[in-house]
């Protein structure tokens, strides 16, 4: 194997914690093979929702990627039950990840440090005392150190432990030409459309992005139930829908080890979504951070990639574990979850502190069990109690 073939690092995976990660360690002044099976720009199904608690990592030309500031929301369990938002203050950004996978991208590669090689399949990791070979389409690599930000399906994955016990859930999402009486800076929710998840419509610049999110499992007839959304929305009867996927959503909330001796999982590839809404980007972007420093760290100090796997434990697998129990509880008995989170001023707003980044979630669980009526308590403490021993298995029901 030739010279040019061996690197410091290499990052499998270029979307945005890819890019970060790469970024990262070429501040650092360390060298980067980046390699991704897509060649870019590229249409990646994804609402393209941000959080508030992203706002740090949209420095600089990323920024202007921003399409939408989301300044309220529908809510919608049925004709009856519904919900409608309103805040002066933005609730969230959103992004077309096209554009936004590009540019982070451009921002990586225009370090002379990073090298991306693109439309390359990397088809197996083999980890070894003196480092770790990525096998691709266009030969071997070798590495110090391998970045896995690949996503749920990704290659790197498989050669940490723990790979074979990820909850999966699943998306089915599409694009949309709105109507002439649109959302504008608003997004919909719709928790009936779709058992065990819900329907959401998110407005950019000059189109939707919509889908169907399902928690947990696979979901027989979810194009069906999709077509079914877009006919009986009223946001979308007049509109044409096109570039419709579906994909498996890796269900964050375990607390798998997201590390080997020279390996580190980040976004996805490390299940760090948030299981109960499903976004992923502001934990790609976090953890694609964070994985570029240890990795640094690693390199420079010796310093060991488990303090990478301590510090993600601590700082999202252990939050996202109390989403999880949210999300159990939320899509198996949406009605009860819809009376308690939704239909009142105070609970809506420590959903919107979470989703901002300045409550966590267990604190949100707390919260919500002292104010609850002591039925709705019950039922709350007799659902967390069995957890998820209980089977994935079944439709939804109301308590």
């Amino acid at each position: 194997m030739g010279r040019a073939e061996v690197y410091p690092v290499i990052v499998v995976g270029a979307g945005v914690a890819g890019c970060r990660a790469a970024s990262v360690l070429a501040r650092q002044g360390i060298e980067v093979l980046l390699v991704d099976e897509a060649t870019f720009p590229r249409w990646k199904p994804c609402a393209g929702g941000l959080s508030l608690k992203v706002r740090p990592y949209l420095d600089g030309p990323l920024g202007d990627l921003v399409e939408t500031t989301v300044r309220g929301a529908w809510l919608v369990l049925d004709e009856e039950r519904r919900t409608h938002l309103r805040s002066a203050d933005p609730l969230g950004w959103m992004v077309h990840r096209e554009a936004f996978d590009l540019a982070h991208l451009e921002l990586a590669g225009s370090d002379p440090r990073v090298q991306a090689l693109l439309g390359v399949k990397v088809l197996g990791i083999h980890e070894h005392a003196g480092g770790v070979v990525v096998e691709t389409r266009r030969g071997e690599f070798l590495a110090e150190a391998v970045i896995g930000a690949d996503g749920a399906r990704g290659v790197v994955s498989r050669a940490v432990p723990g790979h074979d016990s990820r909850l999966l859930g699943f998306a089915y999402e599409g694009e949309a030409h709105p109507p002439s009486q649109r959302l504008q800076d608003e997004v919909y929710f719709h928790f009936r459309a779709f058992p065990w998840g819900y329907g959401w419509i998110f407005p950019k610049a000059h189109h939707y992005s919509l889908g169907g999110y399902v928690f947990g499992r696979g979901q027989p007839g979810i194009k069906e139930r999709y077509e079914e959304f877009c006919r009986r929305v009223p946001w979308l009867q007049e509109s044409r829908t096109y570039r419709t996927r579906g994909h498996p959503v890796v269900m964050g909330g375990d607390l798998r080890r997201l590390h080997t001796r020279r390996i580190v999982l980040a976004g996805e590839a490390g299940g760090l979504v948030d299981p109960l809404t499903g976004e992923g980007i502001y934990y790609a972007l976090r953890s694609g951070d964070l994985a570029g420093r240890a990795v640094a760290a690693f390199l420079q100090r010796g310093t060991p990639l488990e303090t990478y796997g301590d510090l993600i434990r601590t700082e999202m697998q252990e939050e996202l574990r109390w989403a999880r129990l949210l999300a159990h509880l939320f899509y198996r008995f949406p009605a009860w979850a819809f009376h308690v989170l939704f239909r009142t001023r105070q609970p809506c707003r420590w959903f919107a502190a979470v989703s901002a980044g300045h409550l966590p979630y267990s604190h949100l669980v707390r919260r919500l069990l002292a104010s609850a009526p002591e039925r709705l308590t019950g039922v709350f403490r007799q659902a967390a109690g069995r957890g998820e021993r209980e089977s994935l298995a079944g439709g939804a029901e109301s308590p």
